[in-house]
């Protein structure tokens, strides 16, 4: 770490080469390992040909060389090399950006760093309904909640006023209950939690996972007791039931401030906001001001004008346009910056939420910033995002041998690939899909991901059987015929709830009846003819089974399945028939004639039998 001082600033900056040591030592037939080496280096310094290690480690010959390897992966080569093998302690990639932040927090500051006061950071928590988002619409005096669908907040939002000359800056966290990770980090980033709960409808499951987050971050608690002018408001019920799960009131001897409002109406703002600042000042919250910035994403998402957004709070120094920044697994220049109100401004101060613009990555809601000189900041950066892309492939992918499996496997799978606008939503929704499982059907998610459906995306859904959902997405028309032309199921969403609901109900479909299809014969077009009335008949020639009116028909072209239809009518000549058995020529008219069919075509016939 070394001190910079410019001309008008004095920045105290970061490189990571003085924290990071990495280890890869081999000597005396003993590989030292740190964090996170790749195998091509491993294999030189052991004198071994990478695609042997690839080998030994069961891995298919076309991945990547430089891939990260894993500490089981280290430890199964040197066995099978007769290695000794030790992981030596070293601050890694994965831990650099902590280790910056502890060091500042014991930091003894020269005389030219300025310490000031910062604005409290205060997360707004509760159940659904209760009233957040009105209360904060009240505070800012804007219309926050008509931006949201099916009135519930479905991102994490910051804000930031100024009461009585006093900077206050909120966050709003989601109330719906897929988001308790999204909540969790909310309050260890908070330096006060105020807790909304309806004075007509007292605590209900999301207050108590609410209180519960407050209080493993060790903040102060307020309660804002909102609805205050509802029929049914009862606010000493409410002081009652939160006594008996340990949060009670300053009226009951408690330490919580306990503030009736009338988010609505607009009543009772005022003290809740004096008793903010009342704790805060008990607090004594400062912050160095004119060093390289560091701070906590609250969350990302992609805009598809500007591209990835990052929403950000400050927690020390100041960030400005420029700056390099690592957050997790990559480094970015800050091109832009904006305010809670859109506004491009240069810099922002601790305890300011904004947005930056210019990262060209999307980061997981809570994850840690620094600002940093460094140019090597990029190999560490790189280094860390591959070996959390071989976590997640190694979770997320499914290869041939897993969909057989799960074909013998007796209990019916519900495969999901989910795709989302940012990682906060795409945690907080696959946290809440693994769960909707029954006992007959599990419901697998074999990709997640942040962005567009893919055509990857597409064709691991045709071999999965899988159903693609997205949020907050929009899907291209060439991705949407394709879909529909390998009969791929897609489900877009805007309402998390109504999500969920769509798997739930398709699960319990698949358990009231089960069906198998079952092949009853195959023909062959020999020639098409075209009816003005009629449309396309194919003349077929029955070679397997039979041909029924009525009965499902795949049509198969060069061993694909290009669509699926329905037998209108089977005739010969001018008779009508009911079926037509191998070995006859008929005349084929199916339901759908927007089918083009082709000379040479198979037409499969099938049934679906229900099962016992």
């Amino acid at each position: 770490m070394t001190n910079k001082k410019n001309k008008n600033e004095h920045r105290v900056e970061f490189l990571l080469n003085d924290f990071l040591k990495e280890k890869l030592i081999f000597e005396n037939n003993t590989l030292y390992f740190g964090s996170n080496p790749r195998l091509n280096e491993v294999a030189k310094i052991i004198g071994i040909n990478s695609q042997k290690v690839l080998k030994d480690l069961g891995l298919n010959v076309d991945q990547k060389i430089d891939r990260i390897l894993e500490d089981d992966e280290i430890a199964e080569l040197a066995i099978n090399n007769n290695i000794n093998f030790e992981k030596v302690d070293d601050i890694s990639q994965v831990n650099v950006v902590e280790k910056i932040l502890d060091i500042m927090k014991i930091q003894k500051w020269t005389k030219d760093v300025l310490i000031s006061e910062r604005p409290p950071i205060i997360t707004i928590m509760g159940h659904v309904d209760h009233g957040k988002t009105t209360l904060l619409d009240a505070i800012r005096k804007s219309n926050l909640i008509s931006k949201e669908i099916g009135g519930i907040t479905q991102t994490i939002g910051a804000y930031q006023i100024v009461f009585e000359n006093k900077k206050l800056t909120f966050i709003d966290t989601p109330g719906h209950e897929a988001f308790t990770e999204m909540r969790a980090n909310g309050s260890k980033l908070t330096d006060i939690v105020v807790i909304v709960v309806a004075a007509d409808d007292s605590i209900m499951p999301q207050t108590k996972e609410s209180i519960d987050h407050a209080k493993a971050a060790g903040v102060p608690i307020i309660i804002a007791v909102n609805k205050m002018d509802t029929v049914g408001a009862d606010l000493e019920k409410v002081k009652n039931d939160l006594s008996k799960i340990d949060v009670v009131s300053e009226e009951w001897g408690g330490t919580v401030p306990f503030i009736p409002i009338s988010a609505l109406k607009k009543e009772g703002i005022n003290d809740l906001l004096k008793n903010i600042i009342l704790i805060s000042e008990m607090q004594e919250l400062k912050s160095p001001v004119n060093i390289l910035s560091s701070g906590t994403v609250i969350e990302s998402n992609i805009n598809k004008q500007k591209g990835n957004l990052v929403s950000v709070i400050v927690q020390n120094g100041t960030l400005k346009v420029g700056d390099d920044i690592i957050i997790d697994d990559f480094t970015g220049r800050v091109k832009a910056i904006y305010n809670d109100s859109g506004l491009n401004v240069k810099e922002a101060t601790p305890g300011t939420p904004v947005e930056i613009y210019g990262l060209g990555n999307s980061a997981v809601a809570g994850s840690k910033f620094v600002s940093t000189k460094d140019k090597g900041a990029q190999k560490i950066a790189d280094a860390i995002h591959f070996s959390k892309l071989n976590k997640l492939r190694k979770r997320t992918s499914v290869s041939a041998a897993d969909l057989f499996t799960q074909l013998k496997n007796s209990k019916k799978t519900f495969n999901v690939i989910l795709k989302t606008d940012s990682f906060g939503v795409l945690e907080a929704i696959s946290s809440k899909v693994e769960n909707i499982s029954t006992e007959d059907i599990e419901v697998k998610i074999i990709r997640k991901d942040v962005g567009e459906i893919t055509t990857t995306d597409v064709t691991l859904a045709e071999a999965s059987k899988a159903h693609i959902y997205t949020f907050n997405i929009k899907t291209s028309s060439t991705i949407q015929a394709l879909m529909k032309n390998k009969s791929v199921n897609f489900l877009e969403f805007n309402i998390i709830y109504k999500l969920f609901e769509n798997i739930e109900n398709k699960i319990n479909g698949l358990t009231e009846d089960k069906f198998e299809e079952v092949k009853k014969g195959k023909a062959e077009i020999i020639k098409l003819f075209s009816f003005s009335k009629i449309g396309i008949i194919a003349g077929s020639l029955v070679k397997e089974g039979s041909i029924k009116k009525g009965s499902l028909i795949d049509i198969v072209r060069d061993n694909k399945v290009i669509a699926t239809s329905k037998v209108k009518s089977l005739q010969f000549e001018k008779d009508q028939l009911k079926e037509a058995l191998a070995g006859r020529e008929c005349g084929i008219t199916l339901e759908d004639q927007n089918i083009k069919l082709e000379k040479g075509d198979i037409l499969v016939s099938k049934e679906l039998v229900k099962l016992n």
